[in-house]
């Protein structure tokens, strides 16, 4: 038997006749699987629309924050920035970590020329109360 024969007998109804417009078994079969695969595939279609959407909408969400974090980072530094004493802001950033190493109080004793002794070996400062009122104390007291 040729398998790329029709069953006629199945196309037809018990009684061997057609009537105009009817519509076989394996017709109805095909039209159905038609309208199965349409549909699953207008469906596959909104799915992936609907994850394209998703996608975009983290994208914004993430492009977002990352713009908000940004922001955040650069106002730190500044802040950070700020903090630092004049004299090592206006100094070239090669010149801070090459010659001082990045520490801070390195490039101000630098800067201003100060020796381990302090200022008080460059300008005399005043006396406190305190120090004048110490300073009566111990010379009032006999001996």
């Amino acid at each position: 038997m040729n398998s790329s024969l029709p069953d006629t007998n199945r196309d037809t109804p018990q009684d061997g006749c057609l009537s105009p417009g009817a519509l076989s078994s394996r017709t109805v079969r095909s039209v159905n699987r038609e309208a199965h695969l349409q549909l699953a595939h207008a469906q596959r279609q909104a799915m992936v629309e609907n994850f394209d959407m998703e996608i975009d909408d983290k994208i914004r969400s993430m492009r977002a924050q990352i713009e908000a974090d940004k922001m955040d980072l650069i106002l730190k530094a500044d802040c950070d920035i700020a903090q630092l004493p004049k004299c090592v802001r206006d100094m070239p950033l090669v010149t801070f970590l090459r010659e001082y190493g990045g520490d801070v109080s390195a490039a101000v004793r630098g800067v201003l020329k100060i020796d381990d002794k302090g200022i008080e070996s460059m300008v005399p400062l005043p006396e406190t109360p305190l120090v004048i009122r110490a300073r009566r104390k111990v010379a009032a007291k006999p001996t």
